[in-house]
């Protein structure tokens, strides 16, 4: 029992010696450790005390933000950087993590006007043209998106991750051919790339090409088994070919990997629609669309639910709401069923 008194005294010995920077700085400095080996909650709690000590110390304050949205509570994360740009306005990390947080809620607009304020900052990054892209595209501004990413490539060209997002435009457009195009000459720069497959995968889909697509999304699992986005693409290409069973077990692997995958929640709407469930699809519609993630034909496949029971004001309705978010799809049943 002494030994233990002992130690606990020099314990507090030492930390007496310490000034109030020096605190500061070992704090941050343990929440840093705590934080590269995912211990979230204890890097908070590091940081809090770095933060007691010197409460305008932005880099505590972004770190704990980081800390915040990787333990999923990115609403607090957003405060953490927005106190953090108070201090320091051209802070871009605390500009970058936040216009991330901005994304993940769901707040594009927002997202996007960090972005800007960076390239104010920075104006030769093709990093930051990059990212520019990825939420226009999740906000559906195709046009404005393709030009973001022809600046990065020109900014760093034959970047196959630009040429892919370029591809996945055209794809949103319809434009099969070109889309496909890119991204072989993706590949043919990454020699193997499961993004790339993935890609081409939904591209043979629209084609209606499903043994195509099955072989391209098995080589995109081939290089990176057990992704759940992927699982989830071929749980999809299942159910275009009436594959139920197949379908629902990838759908459901997915889920467990990743619940907050809205994508899945989807195609789980979709069979549980195909299989005449109506209600549980019409839940898990609701489900994915309160995800806040950009997802493809949601409103369409729940209007389509709506239409087969009979409820055609609602289907139109849930199509019209797929039109404002550029659903092709939506359009295109909407002009043949709704007056």
């Amino acid at each position: 029992m002494g030994k233990i008194f002992r130690l606990v005294l020099i314990v507090i010995f030492f930390a007496a010696c310490e000034s109030s920077d020096e605190r500061t700085t070992r704090f941050f400095n343990l929440g840093n450790q705590a934080l590269t080996k995912g211990d979230y909650i204890q890097a908070i709690e590091y940081y809090n005390q770095s933060l007691k000590e010197t409460p305008n110390y932005a880099q505590a304050l972004n770190n704990r933000g980081v800390a915040r949205i990787e333990s999923d509570h990115p609403y607090e994360a957003i405060l953490d950087y927005n106190k953090a740009i108070q201090i320091e306005p051209q802070y871009l990390d605390a500009l970058f993590n936040r216009a991330y947080a901005y994304e993940e809620i769901g707040q594009f607009e927002n997202s996007l006007n960090d972005v800007e304020t960076i390239q104010s900052i920075t104006t030769d990054s093709a990093f930051v043209y990059f990212y520019q892209g990825l939420v226009q595209t999740k906000m559906r501004q195709y046009d404005a998106a393709l030009l973001s990413f022809q600046q990065a490539d020109s900014l760093q060209p034959l970047n196959p991750e630009t040429l892919i997002n370029t591809a996945s435009i055209y794809y949103f457009l319809e434009k099969y051919d070109t889309a496909a195009s890119i991204v072989n000459s993706a590949l043919e720069l990454s020699g193997n790339d499961a993004n790339a497959y993935n890609l081409l995968s939904l591209i043979e889909l629209k084609n209606q090409n499903y043994e195509a697509a099955l072989a391209e999304i098995n080589r995109a699992l081939d290089v990176v088994p057990g992704e759940p986005y992927f699982l989830n693409n071929r749980g999809f290409i299942h159910l275009q070919m009436d594959n139920l069973d197949l379908a629902i077990e990838d759908i459901n692997r997915s889920i467990v990997l990743n619940p907050k995958n809205g994508w899945a929640y989807r195609n789980k709407g979709i069979y549980k629609m195909l299989n005449e469930d109506y209600e549980g699809a019409l839940n898990l519609f609701d489900r994915a669309i309160k995800s806040a993630e950009f997802i493809d034909e949601l409103y369409y496949y729940q209007g389509l639910t709506f239409f087969r029971q009979g409820e055609t004001e609602k289907a139109c309705k849930a199509w019209q709401k797929g039109v404002e978010q550029k659903e092709i799809s939506s359009q295109r049943i909407m002009d043949q069923n709704c007056g």
